[in-house]
């Protein structure tokens, strides 16, 4: 298979479970492509792509890398995304401006293809994206092919066909049979391979596995199932032209395989991207004012570099654009080809290429540029938060550090959010898990040079109250001249669920003066604030103001806050207050032979189950409504039970009262936090 690419480029987005090679095959593809002068390795640091130091670090991919190489006669762009779920808002960004797949699933996989490969799989099918499979690691000890290949036929739609046979297994692997030719291809450590005949002991498994991709490409061609039925067999070239309508169309997914920490099977690999992905939506070259579409922006203290796709026309050097977004012009001094963390000056990028700038200060991830007039691409869909910590400064006075640095790296991470928690005063950040977290630290201290802490939030529980209760307070002070006096009187009763508070002026007369009954009212607010049960904030409920006096000289406005407030307390207390705690909207997918173990450690967290339903081949979706204070920890919790193939969103839903038996601990601790804070600070 030695078909070129046809147009001006592909740009090709690697996808899959995390440790199952896709560095390691985008690693083999430069290196064999001659885009890299050696073969980089995750393992020994030295990958083109995985060149942050978190990445080096930990061994896994934490963001987007992109490489651009030539392979015969034009250009490919590798998008290679992490495989850890708490990263998967660069498998978002690579998606937005790929034109074609691969997944890569390790040979050690079984049966069961990883979460990794069926989450992709169906976001590929959302954009209905044409993709082929390389199953690696076929030189591992416990590698196994058919184990593999059935699974993968077996949950996978569209159909998986082989296109190749493994020659060997574990250590004895050293190349493949091309199933359209018969030929046998030994992997050479440069990438390459030599053609041979196809070894006698495997002629009747090619003859088997070739018939069956004859019947299934047959099946996507209506004039070739007919002369394939009336007994004529195609050749290889027909054979190659109708896998690629078939693969284009998205109703084959050809299966390649490889060993690509030794460049085993690289080439062959670049060949069907070629043949099977290239010409698949790809455009012809146009003139013209270029468009761009950005969708990845990478940010540190001296500058961010911005990535983009050339949408339309052609983008040259000293070209003046408008942001859609904001109306402002911005100018691209001259465009660069990305390959891992170097960026190389081009004269030209065309319609379709994968480009970098740098310097475009008010340009952010999904802003679209072009001439005036242009209209916008569609801005990409970032999955919700779902794990959230406190985020404290490790040493006093950084908060200031720590919330410049993290403005910058939000500009190049969308699905990190920061927050204020009104009720308990923390800062929260919100990301897709603890990894996500703790490598956006790493990050921090890193690039910013301030270090943060994370811990578990506080639950913003709150308070409310069972009944109606009447409650007068007079705060009198006498120190030997000039006093203070306040009395007033307070109504307070219980709203529904979510009204929030209201207050009404219900004295009639001059009992107590206008500008004292907004004290009142100030010093209610103020133990609304601060709670009367366990320090959390009181809300839904009403509270009139019925009656009080005062006094000529010693009535003040300090005077009747207090005795707001302390009505307010004791009223809260005479009316019984109780708890009530924010429960979540939990929707969590699955394998379905883990869906017991999920439902029962639902259950045991206080859940409520409220349905099931499949969501795919050997997939189930539960949702349940959790309290909050029960969620902080699961997802590692679930990443343990479902050996990582599990995956859960979470939405605030509603709050609810905590059970009595959940209530007295935190009360009580609550209490006894407050009592000490208040005693240090006497």
């Amino acid at each position: 298979m030695a078909v070129g690419l046809r147009g001006p480029g592909l740009n090709v987005a690697i996808l899959g479970h995390s440790h199952d090679g896709k560095t390691t095959l985008a690693e083999s593809l430069l290196f064999a492509a001659g885009a890299s002068p050696r073969l980089g390795s995750t393992d020994q640091g030295t990958a083109v792509l995985d060149y942050e130091p978190e990445e080096q670090r930990r061994h896994i991919s934490v963001q987007l890398g992109i490489a651009c190489l030539r392979w015969k006669d034009s250009a490919l762009a590798l998008l290679d995304t992490p495989g850890f779920q708490d990263f998967e808002g660069e498998v978002v960004e690579a998606l937005s401006v790929a034109d074609a797949a691969v997944i890569v699933v390790g040979a050690n996989a079984g049966g069961n293809p990883p979460l990794g490969a069926e989450s992709t799989w169906d976001l590929l099918a959302e954009r209905q994206l044409p993709r082929l499979i390389v199953i690696t690691k076929l030189d591992k000890e416990h590698a196994d092919f058919e184990a593999t290949y059935a699974g993968l036929q077996r949950r996978f739609t569209p159909r998986p066909i082989a296109l190749q046979l493994p020659i060997g297994s574990e250590h004895s692997f050293q190349g493949a049979v091309d199933l359209l030719t018969q030929r046998a291809l030994i992997f050479d450590p440069q990438g390459g391979y030599s053609e041979t005949s196809c070894p006698a002991e495997l002629q009747d498994q090619v003859s088997r596995r070739r018939q069956e991709l004859v019947e299934a490409v047959a099946e996507t061609d209506d004039q070739m199932l007919e002369r394939y039925l009336e007994g004529e067999e195609p050749s290889a070239d027909q054979l190659l032209e109708a896998l690629h309508q078939a693969t284009a169309s998205g109703k084959l997914a050809p299966v390649l395989v490889s060993a690509s920490a030794h460049a085993l099977g690289a080439k062959p690999v670049l060949d069907a991207l070629a043949n099977c992905l290239g010409r698949v939506t790809v455009p012809a070259p146009e003139t013209g004012p270029p468009t761009l579409f950005f969708f990845k922006t990478v940010a540190d203290p001296f500058g961010k570099i911005s990535y983009f796709r050339v949408v339309r026309g052609s983008l040259q050097g000293d070209a003046h654009l408008v942001n859609t977004r904001t109306g402002a012009e911005e100018r691209i001094a001259r465009p660069m080809r990305p390959k891992g963390k170097s960026l190389e000056p081009v004269e030209q990028l065309v319609r379709g290429e994968i480009g970098a700038a740098t310097k475009l200060i008010h340009v952010a991830t999904g802003d679209t540029l072009g001439p005036r007039g242009t209209a916008a691409s569609p801005i990409p869909q970032f999955p919700p938060t779902s794990y959230t910590m406190a985020i404290r400064p490790k040493a006093k006075g950084d908060e200031e550090k720590i919330h410049s640095g993290l403005t910058h790296i939000l500009e190049e991470d969308p699905t990190l959010r920061i927050e204020r928690e009104p009720g308990t005063h923390e800062s929260l950040l919100h990301g897709l898990g603890d990894v996500h977290l703790e490598v956006t630290l790493e990050k921090l201290r890193r690039k910013y040079q301030v270090e943060a802490l994370l811990a578990v939030p506080q639950v913003p529980y709150q308070e409310a109250v069972r009944a109606s209760a009447r409650q007068q307070h007079k705060y009198k002070k006498q120190s030997g001249g000039a006093g203070l006096y306040g009395d007033c009187t307070i109504e307070i009763e219980p709203l529904v669920r979510g009204a929030g508070f209201v207050w009404e002026d219900k004295i009639f007369g001059g009992a107590i003066p206008q500008q004292f009954r907004l004290s009142v009212e100030k010093g209610v607010r103020q133990t609304l604030e601060q709670g009367a049960l366990a320090g959390f904030p009181i809300v839904d409920v009403k509270v009139k103001l019925v009656d009080g006096s005062t006094h000529p000289v010693d009535g003040k406005d300090i005077a009747f806050q207090l005795a707001g407030a302390m009505a307010m307390r004791e009223a809260v207390e005479k009316a019984g207050a109780y708890l009530l705690e924010p429960v979540m909207e939990v929707v969590v997918t699955v394998p379905a032979d883990h869906m017991g173990e999920v439902i029962g450690h639902l259950n045991a967290r206080r859940g409520h189950i409220g349905g099931m339903n499949p969501v795919g081949t050997g997939l189930e979706q539960v949702s349940a409504r959790v309290p909050l204070a029960e969620m902080y920890h699961f997802p590692i919790e679930l990443r343990a039970l479902t050996q990582g193939r599990g995956r859960y969103t979470m939405t605030f839903d509603h709050y609810e009262e905590v059970p009595a038996q959940v209530a007295q601990p935190i009360i009580a601790a609550r209490q006894q936090h407050l009592h000490t804070r208040e005693a240090a600070s006497a």
